[in-house]
């Protein structure tokens, strides 16, 4: 199966983000957990009712002409699942996707026009089911990148099912009815917290019980699925505009209070010190309607080294001066 996705696309640099979390001062790495780089392609499993099919994908090298290349590793090859494995594909590398309009905005605000040069063709990517992305958002609250990450593992090895493919296990993430069946205590030897069990045993079960229905929240306006999102114990701004960029395909959500994307803007727009949730707000109007992928563009630069990151401050602060000032700061 080939599929073209609109030019520009960037199947490395929309990757990054799923592959592998930014370098930490100690140059640890981390272990896969979802989502899988062997021999140059892109591997991960999908859930087709009962079964477990094993997908892969590779990317051309070309930006202006480019192209998915997808095969079924493992499991059912039929006409259904082929058709299954296109869509989802498609899907979650946002494939018919014009960033085009964002592009023309980026080039209004100097910083992301920089950015958007450096990081052309990335798209925000989507993850296979709302249920996954919830629960790893609400996992991830309040704390460090490794220690998110060593939990999230624990998670999948302990209730995700899996495939095995030329002696590798691909993981995939565990179904509502696995955590639904567990206890705050036995996710509490995983290290999640007696909070976040509850919220994450709570909605499992309401999902299995019919009366939460994750992916139905894609039919829906953001706006009315950010309430749905918000009506959920455990979930509040920053998880439900998580979610809203990670699995709903939301283009204009913005996480105000995330830290690091303060961090970023204080880095790149050269402001004295962190920039509040209101004034991230007041800054972000320029990017309406673009806001997931203006924040995506700035968190993709942790994945920077320093040099970079200082080279490029310097240019855009020289770009700034031939650019007119339209962000509220």
């Amino acid at each position: 199966m080939t599929i073209h996705p609109r030019a520009p696309f960037d199947f490395h640099q929309t990757l990054r983000f799923i592959l592998s979390p930014p370098a930490l001062l100690n140059g640890r790495e981390f272990a896969p957990l979802l989502d899988y780089f062997v021999d140059g392609e892109y591997r991960r499993v999908l859930e087709l009712g009962e079964s477990l099919v094993l997908y892969g994908v590779r990317g051309g090298e070309s930006t202006a002409k480019p192209a998915l290349h997808v095969r079924i590793l493992s499991g059912t090859d039929d006409d259904a699942a082929q058709q299954a494995v296109h869509m989802e594909v498609a899907r979650q590398f946002s494939t018919d996707l014009d960033l085009r309009p964002f592009y023309t905005l980026a080039k209004t605000d100097a910083a992301l026009c920089r950015l958007t040069s450096h990081f052309e063709g990335m798209r925000v990517p989507q993850a296979p089911q709302v249920f996954e992305i919830l629960i790893s958002a609400i996992v991830e609250q309040q704390v460090n990148l490794s220690f998110a990450h060593k939990v999230k593992k624990a998670l999948i090895d302990s209730y995700g099912r899996g495939v095995e493919f030329e002696g590798r296990r691909y993981s995939a993430f565990p179904e509502p009815a696995a955590l639904a069946a567990t206890t705050p205590r036995e996710l509490l030897r995983l290290q999640v917290s007696g909070p976040k069990a509850r919220y994450i045993i709570a909605i499992s079960r309401a999902v299995m019980g019919g009366t939460l229905d994750l992916e139905g929240l894609r039919q829906l306006e953001p706006s009315a699925a950010q309430t749905k999102l918000l009506e959920l114990k455990g979930v509040g701004p920053w998880t439900a505009q998580y979610v809203g960029m990670r699995a709903l395909n939301h283009l204009d959500c913005l996480p105000a209070a995330d830290v690091g994307l303060q961090k970023v803007i204080q880095h790149f727009y050269g402001l004295r010190k962190r920039p509040t949730p209101a004034r991230v707000e007041r800054m972000a109007r320029a990017w309406g309607g673009w806001r997931s992928y203006a924040t995506f563009y700035l968190w993709l630069t942790y994945w920077e080294n320093a040099d970079w990151k200082s080279r490029v401050r310097q240019e855009v602060r020289a770009l700034r001066r031939s650019l007119p000032a339209k962000l509220e700061t």
